[in-house]
């Protein structure tokens, strides 16, 4: 039995051998197979893990621009909105304008041409000032009262009215030098000659702009003329002795002493008395009235 089965082993060796290097051929194969297996899924699993990390970042930079994006839509329809409304202002004054311009009728056009002619008329009436300015300053006096060391000085006027030639001053330069008490005096520009002319009334609430003095004398001559009438700018006339300003605008610095001053429009027309700092002054009307109930002899 065993020298059979020695036979038989001798006898098949051979296909023995063949047997087993096709088993280990196999063998090896799959082993180096599973290798390559292996390290390709490695491989590819590196590679899934970029793309699906380049993934996330490109649908988060994709979220970014889809709220970029909504908010420049908000902001569109924002300014579309803003657009829209001021269309409509624009829409409503342009509406106004239309309806005043219906609304300008020819008595507005009437009068608009008559302040253009005023206008027009402004500079020659400004020259004609300047021009009549030696004339305009002798109906300017500096006034004074007794005994002259209690006294001060100050500034006066003459104003023509009803055929009349009356002095005018503020009322509280009467009141400071002893009023009907006083004795007063007043010397023109361009004169060296004082005249002593009688008080006719005089009151002094400079506070209220009630403050005027007025006095009258037979033999005087001259005046300004009076008038109701402002203009654009009105102007100061000083006297020359007290080394006041001649002539100045009347909003510009007043000096001590321009008090009782004239204040003329620009047609050299007297419409007030000067009493107080600023562009305010006593209206020529509370003089007028004093003489309208006065009994001259």
């Amino acid at each position: 039995m065993k020298k059979e089965k020695e036979g038989f082993l001798k006898g098949n060796i051979f296909y023995i051998l063949i047997i087993a290097t096709f088993i280990i051929t196999i063998a090896v194969c799959a082993v180096f197979t599973g290798c390559s297996l292996v390290d390709n899924y490695f491989v590819k699993k590196g590679e899934y893990d970029a793309l699906n990390e380049k993934l996330i970042t490109a649908t988060s930079e994709n979220n970014e621009q889809a709220k970029i994006i909504h908010n420049m839509q908000n902001e569109k329809k924002t300014i579309e909105e803003d657009n829209a409304k001021a269309k409509s202002e624009i829409d409503k004054l342009n509406a106004e304008i239309n309806e005043l311009k219906t609304r300008l009728d020819d008595e507005s056009i009437k009068n608009l041409e008559e302040q253009v002619e005023q206008l027009k008329l402004q500079p020659g009436n400004l020259k004609k000032l300047i021009n009549n300015m030696n004339d305009l300053l002798a109906n300017v006096y500096i006034g004074s009262a007794a005994p002259e060391e209690l006294a001060y000085t100050f500034t006066a006027f003459t104003i023509l009215y009803n055929g009349k030639t009356y002095i005018i001053t503020a009322g509280h330069c009467v009141a400071d030098n002893y009023g009907k008490e006083g004795t007063f005096k007043f010397k023109a520009n361009f004169s060296q000659d004082w005249i002593y002319p009688d008080l006719l009334g005089y009151k002094a609430e400079y506070y209220n702009l009630d403050d005027y003095g007025v006095f009258y004398m037979e033999g005087i001559s001259g005046g300004f003329e009076v008038s109701d009438k402002k203009t654009e700018d009105q102007f100061l006339l000083g006297s020359i002795e007290k080394g006041l300003s001649i002539a100045r605008n009347l909003g510009d610095s007043s000096k001590r002493g321009e008090s009782g001053s004239p204040v003329i429009n620009e047609n050299g027309q007297v419409v007030g008395i000067y009493v107080v700092y600023g562009l305010e002054f006593t209206p020529i009307q509370f003089a007028l009235d004093v003489i309208d109930n006065a009994v001259i002899d």
